[in-house]
């Protein structure tokens, strides 16, 4: 597999003062199952390392793909993520290469020019052989920008829960978590969150204090930052997955802990509650109990992610961020391009009164706030005030489409109104699906699900869902190939 160096350019944008410098860029390839005049499938690794990639060059999509057609799979790792850097350093003025439209023409320049190692008798470049692009996620965007971008080098192209359309305010992050979330467990923690945000708007020292303590985070001194916290274990509702052994079970946990059985104790408290909060259920006192739940699960889960030799505040504090060094990667490089291109600040519905499972603290000045922190002004370089999201729009966001571009979603995937088979899209409802431009929602399908495949290999353990994408992905791919074979 790998890694292998491809040497890279640092900018291929006329006017961006790369010069001629070159670096390397981290691949990966497998040609088990490569046959002359084959495909070769290109895996977007997007905003991680390609090293995180490789199961879906083992077993997931790269695998039923290459196997199906006699193709080599191939993954690319994004500059500024792994070990593909460009700069030594990662400070305001080093970042300024790192743009999504930079990271387009290195796939574009790879798929040119590379030679494999140990087939370098074989032409494989994207003039001589048929260049399919893969990509989940902001990868997914990236591989259907690129079909419209350079449809001379990528023959086709599959985008999986592709974010196409850059949103400045992504509160509809939440939108499926509440839609298809456990009713009463949604129901329960939009009452909690009512009733946390009216304590902290009484500004009562000794009442915030409790309130935090309760939640085992009494030492965080921000109250955004605590509410903040509070959201984590919403994170993992995208981390579900048809497979157990990738996939976690979390979130439904979190559920679990904020829906304990009713016991039939009495607690006077309750009516003083509910008389106080309106907002909560019609059976106050199983809220409260619900409530004790959130805090527990919250001081069990949360509270220790923090290690005993640093203090809340720098765990989960919003003040300060760390340094330069390529270290920092791993949060700074994704912070650095939803700053400058794709937004997705997540955060409280713009509108107050809708009901919400996270904090009204959450506003978009408090989630945009990493910019103006992590990003000081550079000597040829800034950061913008609000994200260049039409840097991104501007390849057709949820309306983009093409030849031989197939996209394929989850209906319970968090970034769902990021993609095409977004609600709020203009073309929701009369899209066709086709071999020519597939367009495929997963039922209860969460965040890329195609991507990974079984690992039993025979795929009789993928649910009905999966083995039908799959097979369907084949199929398409085999009816783009057969219009490559006749266009020669």
């Amino acid at each position: 597999f790998g890694p292998h160096a491809f040497k890279q350019k640092v900018s291929h944008v006329a006017g961006e003062n790369g010069g001629s410098r070159e670096w390397h860029q981290r691949y990966w390839f497998d040609a088990t199952f490569y046959k002359p005049g084959g495909p070769v499938y290109l895996l977007d690794g997007g905003e991680t390392s390609g090293e995180d990639r490789i199961p879906f060059l083992e077993t997931g999509i790269l695998r039923i793909l290459a196997e199906a057609t006699g193709g080599l799979g191939v993954i690319l790792e994004h500059r500024y993520y792994g070990e593909s850097f460009p700069v030594e350093r990662l400070d305001t003025d080093s970042l300024r290469f790192l743009t999504t439209k930079e990271s387009l023409h290195d796939s574009a320049h790879f798929a040119q020019t590379v030679v494999f190692p140990g087939l370098e008798a074989h032409n494989l470049s994207s003039a001589n052989v048929p260049w399919i692009y893969y990509g989940g996620s902001y990868a997914g965007a990236k591989s259907a920008f690129a079909r419209k971008l350079f449809p001379e080098v990528f023959w086709g192209a599959l985008a999986s829960s592709a974010v196409t359309t850059a949103i400045e305010d992504f509160h509809d992050y939440y939108t499926p978590i509440v839609q298809h979330g456990p009713s009463e467990c949604i129901s329960l923690l939009q009452n909690h969150t009512e009733l946390i945000d009216s304590l902290l708007e009484l500004k009562m020292p000794f009442i915030t204090s409790r309130l935090k303590g309760a939640f085992g985070l009494g030492n965080i001194t921000s109250d955004a930052d605590f509410v903040n916290a509070l959201a984590i274990p919403l994170g993992s509702w995208q981390a579900r997955n048809w497979d157990p052994a990738v996939g976690s079970t979390r979130f439904f946990r979190f559920c679990d802990a904020l829906t304990p059985p009713t016991n039939d104790s009495n607690n006077n408290s309750t009516s003083i509650v509910a008389s106080l909060f309106p907002s909560l259920p019609s059976d106050p006192k199983k809220a409260l109990e619900s409530l004790q739940g959130y805090a527990n699960y919250v001081s069990e889960h949360v509270a220790p992610l923090c290690p005993p030799d640093a203090t809340q505040d720098e765990c989960f504090g919003t003040d300060e961020y760390g340094g330069d060094n390529l270290e920092e990667a791993p949060w700074k490089s994704w912070s650095y391009q939803f700053c400058t291109e794709w937004g997705y600040f997540i955060g409280h519905p713009p509108s107050p009164e809708e009901p919400s499972i996270v904090s009204r603290l959450l506003d978009i000045d408090y989630t945009s706030k990493i910019c103006r922190l992590a990003f000081p002004k550079g000597k040829v370089n800034k950061v913008p005030s609000r994200p260049n999201v039409t840097a991104v729009n501007q390849y057709g966001g949820h309306n983009l489409s093409h030849s031989r571009l197939a996209f394929i979603d989850g209906s319970e995937d968090p970034w769902l109104y990021a993609t095409p088979h977004s609600p709020r899209a203009p073309h929701r409802g009369h899209r066709l699906d086709t071999l020519d431009q597939p367009f495929k929602l997963i039922p209860g399908g969460v965040h890329h699900w195609d991507q990974n495949g079984s690992a039993d290999l025979k795929r009789e353990s993928e649910p009905a869902a999966i083995r039908r994408v799959h097979v369907e992905e084949i199929q398409f791919v085999q009816s783009w190939l057969r219009e490559w074979k006749e266009s020669r």
